[in-house]
């Protein structure tokens, strides 16, 4: 298999798999190591109880929208819905075996005939786990991916559907200090009989993924973290040629019971979808402060970077946040979501402010964003204001018991006429609002032990 697949591979895909491969390799002979040393241990110790566990999630929000994802005009009207998804999952968990299935049913209040359904239940994860040894095991089939902080790979389970991915991952996990994983997948439309072509419908995907996480906890005050990846997609030209997108750097975390600091750091190189060479970078210093009874203060900065338009283009110099969540990093009104489209190439800088009290099982809310463009942008001959505007998101959260959490939020902003050109719509005398009332049930109905 391996052999055919590195015949039909191109040079890039051929380095990239072969790089991954290693990591695999040398992973899985980790692991091999630490069986040897744990095997006596491991057959002496008590097997482990086969559990099986029936949940359930239900959660609707209601949302009053005027200025969510795009910036509102005096003529446009305000959108009022009720968004509704409907979970059933299944987890067993054995000695050596673990399997997970989620069934989902996402949509909005009227959006389907319910005496005619054309949108049935669809599997929105579903896997297999074996593990070799108490540390090491393989995923295997449709799961959630949210690394780290989940700003490069998250399961973006704000919005109503959710993000899944259909992978395999070599997981390594000493329970204590140091956890690694290597994940991989590969996508067609379908069983081709000749040909690899692929050509999603409706939606823009990658054909490759590659990935290796390592999360490092040296001592108790410092965390390390490194997270590299390769996405590859198709050319739009020749679908034997996929131009792969590299992504590398990490995180590293201090903390004390009542600071934390934090800096995150990202370049990306390779082509982009359009066969461009990319130049690219992202960095998010963070403090926060938890010394207060109840509070919690973060202060820090995002930092994205764009195309100049007073410069000659001669590479991609928009850096993409990969598969992340942008929702809890840059604004609960999403002005700023998919990446470079939402910035038109010119990058971003998204200093904010955040403040939670929490109480008992209370929690509220107050993040504050300023926006400004990366780069210079030239609109009619001119380089605009490079201050974006400013926004204001409240939310409050309530758990009434074990399985009920109740929340409501309002979000504000103040855009600048840069900000209507940015974003290409919209009028700067409006102010865009937001507003959603949610509540989410996620029972546990039933727990087996055999």
């Amino acid at each position: 298999m391996f052999i055919l697949q590195n015949m039909l591979m191109t040079g890039n895909q051929k380095k990239v798999f072969g790089l991954f491969l290693f990591a695999g390799l040398s992973l899985a002979s980790f692991a091999q190591d630490s069986t040897k040393k744990t095997t006596a241990l491991a057959d002496s110790a008590k097997k482990k109880t086969n559990s099986l566990i029936i949940s359930f999630e239900l959660r609707q929000r209601a949302e009053y929208r005027h200025g969510y994802r795009n910036i509102a005009t005096h003529d446009t009207g305000a959108a009022f819905f009720v968004a509704q998804r409907a979970r059933l999952n299944i987890a067993y968990s054995g000695n050596k075996f673990d399997l997970f299935a989620s069934l989902q049913d996402a949509r909005v209040w009227g959006q389907q005939d319910p005496r005619n359904p054309t949108q049935p239940l669809y599997l929105f994860e579903v896997y297999a786990e074996p593990h070799f040894t108490n540390k090491f095991s393989v995923r295997l089939g449709r799961q959630r991916i949210a690394y780290d902080n989940q700003r490069m790979f998250s399961e973006n389970d704000w919005r109503t559907a959710g993000g899944s991915h259909d992978a395999a991952r070599l997981i390594y996990n000493n329970k204590k200090d140091f956890a690694t994983e290597l994940t991989a997948a590969y996508n067609q439309n379908a069983e081709n009989v000749f040909t690899s072509n692929y050509k999603p419908t409706g939606f823009i995907n990658y054909k490759e993924l590659f990935i290796h996480y390592l999360d490092w906890k040296p001592s108790d005050k410092i965390n390390i973290i490194t997270l590299n990846s390769a996405d590859g997609y198709q050319s739009a030209v020749n679908y034997k040629t996929t131009y792969m997108r590299f992504t590398s750097g990490g995180r590293m975390e201090y903390s004390t019971p009542k600071w934390y600091l934090t800096l995150s750091g990202y370049y990306q190189y390779g082509k982009d979808s359009s066969g461009k060479k990319i130049a690219a970078y992202y960095l998010q210093p963070e403090i926060k402060y938890s010394g207060i009874k109840n509070y919690t203060f973060r202060l820090g900065m995002e930092y994205l970077s764009g195309h100049d338009a007073t410069q000659p283009v001669t590479k991609d110099n928009n850096f993409v946040p990969l598969y992340g969540v942008a929702h809890r990093f840059m604004g609960n009104l999403d002005i700023f979501t998919t990446f470079p489209a939402d910035v038109n190439n010119a990058g971003l800088v998204n200093p904010y402010l955040f403040l939670w009290y929490q109480k008992n099982k209370l929690l509220l809310r107050c993040e504050n964003h300023l926006f400004y463009s990366q780069s210079n942008f030239i609109s009619n001959g001119a380089t605009i204001d490079k201050y974006l505007g400013f926004e204001n998101d409240w939310r409050i959260n309530y758990k009434a018991n074990s399985f009920t959490d109740i929340e409501a939020g309002f979000c504000w902003a103040a855009v600048t006429k840069s900000m209507t050109i940015i974003r290409k719509g919209g009028d700067e005398t409006t102010t865009p609002v937001w507003g959603y009332f949610s509540i989410k049930f996620t029972p546990v109905l039933g727990k087996f032990n055999f």
